[in-house]
């Protein structure tokens, strides 16, 4: 009875489309469709809460600030996410907490590209086998998309709406006593029950970032190779629930700048040890560069590489330990005096 002052309740532009969803369906029964059809109908075509803009644009310039990348994308129909998600109803929407904005989660994404890269291409790189007998990532999976001891080389960031809509959706299971495990066989006289939820369409604004520490020349051709893997998971496999169906389809607009898309592969191989050296000391985190260092230097020194090509390299390696005052008091470490020679 406490609902009753929800009846003929008014929502106002302002209303919050997250907490009138999670708040204000008037009945909780469970056999009243009527009452979840009503909520799902006042939350449909809610509009843009007026301090969203200035949020959004608050967050693109905080997104230029760390570096990122942005394109937009489009939805080519219906899109939703969060589907399974706790909810008064039986279905949900994942909606931004503070202004009520259907977005997708950067984790939504990165699941996307990561179970794209490893089912869809090919070559070992890219190879993911998750069964505990025979756990197996490729190099390029284990780069990209990290593992549980090591992050990835990227970030991915929550997708925002630039623009969007809310529509009222409904979905009609037709057997519902025989999924829900009920001994009973499907058959074509059982009644289909009609379950309301929401779904958006829209553009959404994604980012992808270089992880902190990356070396921006050593990194950049992983972005490149992410973006293209995003942009192929996006329009073949579409992102959240009911893809099957044909929903989470989206469209990227073009690149800022071109980027190969003849043959998704590997970024280019180094072409000497000293390059693969350089690589690797790029993927090793802020934390883990003093135990390493010492190693890939020591490493470096031995090789028979041209004399330029070491000194590049041992600059590189000098300028990064520099920024993160790792040489301060260490002039008499073996590695130190390597370093030091191999620069002149």
């Amino acid at each position: 009875m406490r609902r009753a002052v929800l009846q003929g309740l008014k929502k106002q532009d302002s209303t919050h489309a997250g907490l009138w969803l999670d708040k204000y369906i008037t009945t909780t029964t469970t056999s009243d469709t009527e009452a979840k059809r009503s909520l799902v109908a006042e939350v449909s075509g809610q509009a843009t809460p007026r301090d969203y803009s200035d949020y959004l644009a608050r967050y693109r310039d905080g997104l230029r600030a760390l570096g990122a990348q942005e394109r937009l994308g489009e939805t080519q129909g219906r899109l939703v996410v969060g589907l399974g998600g706790e909810s008064v109803l039986e279905t949900h929407l994942t909606l931004h907490r503070t202004y009520g904005v259907p977005y997708i989660p950067g984790s939504a994404i990165k699941g996307l590209m990561s179970r794209f890269a490893a089912t869809r291409l090919e070559g070992a790189a890219w190879e993911r086998r998750l069964d505990p007998r025979d756990f197996h990532r490729g190099e390029a999976q284990k780069a990209l998309f990290g593992t549980t001891e090591e992050a990835g080389l990227l970030v991915f960031f929550d997708a925002l709406p630039q623009e969007y809509r809310i529509y009222p959706d409904v979905m009609t299971p037709h057997h519902s006593d025989y999924y829900g495990g009920a001994n009973v066989p499907p058959a074509d006289w059982d009644s289909p029950i009609p379950v309301p939820f929401l779904s958006v369409t829209g553009k959404f604004v994604f980012a992808l970032a270089l992880a902190p520490g990356v070396i921006p020349e050593q990194g950049r051709p992983w972005l490149e190779v992410a973006w293209k893997i995003l942009e192929l998971a996006l329009q073949e496999e579409g992102i959240g629930a009911k893809t099957t169906s044909g929903y989470g389809r989206m469209c990227l607009e073009e690149a800022p700048k071109e980027t190969p898309t003849s043959q998704l592969d590997v970024p280019p191989q180094p072409s000497s040890p000293v390059d693969a050296l350089l690589q690797r000391f790029a993927m090793v985190k802020d934390k883990d560069l003093p135990p390493q260092a010492p190693t890939l230097i020591a490493e470096l020194y031995g090789f028979g590489a041209p004399k330029e090509e070491k000194k590049a390299a041992a600059e590189a390696i000098w300028k990064r330990l520099e920024a993160q005052n790792l040489l301060k008091g260490k002039e008499e470490k073996r590695w130190y005096q390597q370093l030091k020679e191999m620069m002149g």
